[in-house]
């Protein structure tokens, strides 16, 4: 998957169906909001700097048979991403990490990921290689945590931290961990991506989920 440049990563907490949570429990924690879905480029996040996927197939293993390899055993990965983001909204980042503002004001740090707290996310490249036609990557729903974060002097430069999400990868039944689509595909139609990625309760309802 070559690609050139990244565009956008649009993101949004979902429930354990994978169905887009909106209003005072969803990404913006507003009983107002509809779309439960977040996207950070360069006007609400400063820009994305990294998407990072690893894991995203298991362990080869040959097996031995009458003193020749006759197979080889494809074991099941883990995937995971790491979103660099410039400067992710504090309450846009404490809600993709599952931690809860406080009557102090303040967002405990309890040690731990929040496992309940799932995580749905769309990255857009801002072209490829070949040509203009973006390409995408999402995943249906996993753990958001965030193991470092530092705080530097500047000096003759500034110092600035960026914000580092690592999303640990849960399959949604049927449908796997996510997928890879390419818009210069004869097939792609980008409200079918959005649908697939940021499922909402009506599609839920009708069992179009490939639960």
């Amino acid at each position: 998957m070559a690609t050139l440049g990244i565009k956008n990563v649009k993101l949004a907490l979902v429930d354990k169906t994978g169905t887009v949570i909106t209003g005072a429990n969803g990404i913006f924690k507003d009983a107002k909001d509809t779309s439960g879905i977040f996207t950070a480029d360069q006007d609400t996040a400063k820009g994305i700097a990294t998407v990072a996927l690893s894991g995203l197939t298991g362990t080869i293993t040959p097996v031995w048979g009458s003193d020749v390899i006759v197979y080889q055993s494809a074991g099941k990965g883990t995937p995971s991403s790491v979103l660099t983001i410039n400067d992710l909204p504090n309450v846009i980042k404490q809600a993709i990490l599952g931690n809860v503002l406080t009557a102090k004001g303040g967002y405990k740090i309890s040690g731990k990921a929040n496992p309940d707290n799932l995580v749905a996310f769309l990255a857009e490249s801002r072209e490829a290689f070949d040509d203009d036609a973006p390409v995408y990557v999402g995943m249906y729903m996993g753990t958001a945590s965030e193991a470092t974060t530092t705080m530097g002097t500047s000096n003759a430069n500034d110092v600035r931290n960026t914000d580092v999400i690592t999303i640990s990868g849960i399959e949604r039944g049927k449908d796997g961990f996510g997928a890879h689509w390419f818009s210069d595909s004869a097939t792609f139609k980008e409200a079918d991506m959005l649908a697939d990625v940021f499922k909402t309760a009506t599609q839920s309802g009708s069992g179009t989920s490939g639960q």
